[in-house]
């Protein structure tokens, strides 16, 4: 595991800090924050900008304006905006919050870059390699701060279990299984690997600590025809580590279920339990659907876990991140490596799951 990690003003939140800190442009103060897109996520978002110590929510920018209306309700004395140009023209604004669909990430962010504001964009980091190498390039070139909605690196089981994958607990990881499926929120201008994948792959490179050399997918559209509701997907990584990924928009149940074979105990992370979100079991080896499976050997640890909005993590990250120029935890390479492996597996996709090298 990396050593020397910085803390951050959250008790027991370790950031990221490998590379020295570019210096800042932000006075004094929280960072003054303008989203851009009030929908369903960006309501949270907007909530914890609000919430966190490192910013401030200065107004909303969004084309709907009942969507305007609902924040000038939710947040009083803020502005709204129906332009990202207006919003850019206010001196308040030191930085953008990205929360609109993934095909217009990479153009809002541009230009929110182009005109000396620090970006925080929701996953995926932009809907194709080149333009996320673009926003990337940017941001150094401006000394910026660009980062990436990963929100599940700030979980704290996600921090836990990689404390234990990093001390040796589990043995060495051969396999990692993960699944993200539930009905609904159909998107129109991405499919569910590109939508949904996102949060896995972050969590694996996370976890793991090594980026894949290899992958392969399959993905088959049953409710919007040419865009694909059911995905599956593959990697490999040169450790030896094999993990899987589904995601779908057309599954009934709701899971959000991730486990960590190791040859000596696995691991598994349900993220919709939130008595029991983590569990480690000494059954080397066999993969469990749940952490109740009658087949497991002996009863399984539960840690306890002070749980932390992961969120209010993310956010106040990326004030600090701004304010202080060192790299956040969600960082924009860690953003361009998800989606150069999205990019990979749609290759893969395409050549109905040919396996796709990848060179780093």
């Amino acid at each position: 595991m990396p050593a020397g990690p910085a803390r951050s003003s959250i008790p027991g939140f370790v950031v990221n800090s490998s590379n020295d800190p570019t210096p800042s442009r932000h006075a004094a103060g929280p960072v003054g924050v303008a989203l851009v897109g009030h929908g369903y996520w960006g309501r949270h978002l907007a909530r914890n900008v609000v919430a966190a110590p490192s910013t401030t929510l200065v107004g909303v920018v969004d084309i709907d304006e009942q969507a305007l209306a609902r924040a000038s309700r939710i947040h009083l004395g803020v502005e709204t905006w129906t332009h990202l140009e207006a919003a850019l023209e206010d001196d308040r604004v030191e930085a953008i919050v990205v929360a609109t669909p993934a095909s217009t990430h990479a153009d809002i962010a541009a230009k929110a870059l182009e005109s000396d504001r620090h970006v925080l964009v929701e996953k995926p980091l932009a809907a194709s390699e080149p333009e996320a190498v673009d926003l990337v390039a940017r941001a150094r070139e401006k000394r910026l701060t660009l980062m990436v909605g990963h929100t599940f690196l700030y979980s704290v089981p996600v921090n836990r279990l990689r404390d234990w994958i990093g001390s040796g607990e589990l043995g060495r990881v051969r396999h990692v299984r993960s699944q993200r499926m539930s009905i609904g929120r159909v998107r129109h201008d991405v499919n569910a690997l590109w939508n949904l994948a996102p949060h896995d792959l972050s969590i694996l490179l996370y976890l793991l600590e090594e980026r894949p050399v290899a992958v392969s997918s399959l993905g088959f559209s049953f409710v919007r025809e040419g865009i694909e509701d059911v995905c599956t997907a593959s990697l490999e990584f040169a450790s030896g580590v094999v993990a899987t990924v589904h995601v779908s928009w057309a599954d009934p149940v709701k899971t959000r279920l991730m486990t960590v074979v190791g040859d000596e105990k696995m691991a598994i992370y349900d993220d919709l339990s939130p008595e029991r979100p983590l569990a480690l079991v000494d059954n080397g080896g066999l993969a469990l659907t749940s952490i109740e499976d009658p087949a497991t050997s002996g009863d399984p640890l539960i840690p306890t876990l002070d749980l932390v909005e992961p969120l209010l993590l993310e956010i106040t990250d990326f004030g600090e991140a701004c304010a202080t120029g060192r790299i956040p935890k969600a960082s924009a390479e860690q953003g361009l490596d998800v989606v150069r492996i999205l990019a990979a597996l749609d290759r893969s996709m395409r050549d109905r799951g040919n396996p796709v090298m990848i060179e780093w």
